[in-house]
């Protein structure tokens, strides 16, 4: 596990307002549209697909904001005409784990970064980033997922 500074980055995004109970809706879906529309507007896709949760505390019912994002290059930032915005992610500071295998054990992920985090009294800033590096959906066991708790420099 290391402390990283993430530089900001421009992203094509779907942000909404939701719960962990109600968001496997958008797993599946948003981001093949976000991929879509992307190369409809002409947009060049720089990275993989992130999710950004703004506020979870992992209960079922809490509400959080959820942004569905993947990044583009700023100069082909355009997205008139688009259901999805073009937003400036702001420099991130997280300690980061990479997750390798089933989601379906992602809390073990979390749950080691919890304990580094409180092992080292630092601070979470709210925010948490999941980057899908692999996503396999037939064979759960290839999935890559970079695993990113914001905290407090």
């Amino acid at each position: 596990m290391q402390i990283k500074t993430i530089q900001p980055m421009t992203v094509f995004c779907f942000e909404t307002e939701t719960t962990m109970e109600t968001m496997m809706q958008y797993v599946r879906v948003v981001a093949r549209q976000l991929y879509q529309d992307a190369i409809t507007h002409d947009l060049e896709i720089t990275g993989p697909v992130y999710w950004i949760y703004q506020g979870a505390d992992g209960q079922p019912d809490t509400k959080f904001a959820l942004t569905v994002a993947i990044p583009v290059t700023n100069s082909s930032a355009q997205s008139s005409g688009s259901q999805f915005n073009i937003a400036k992610l702001d420099t991130f500071q997280c300690l980061s784990e990479q997750h390798l295998g089933d989601w379906a054990k992602l809390g073990n992920t979390y749950g080691a970064l919890m304990g580094e985090i409180q092992s080292k009294n630092l601070q979470m800033s709210g925010l948490t980033r999941e980057i899908y590096l692999n996503m396999d959906f037939e064979n759960p066991e290839a999935n890559i997922t970079e695993v990113q708790i914001g905290v407090v420099a």
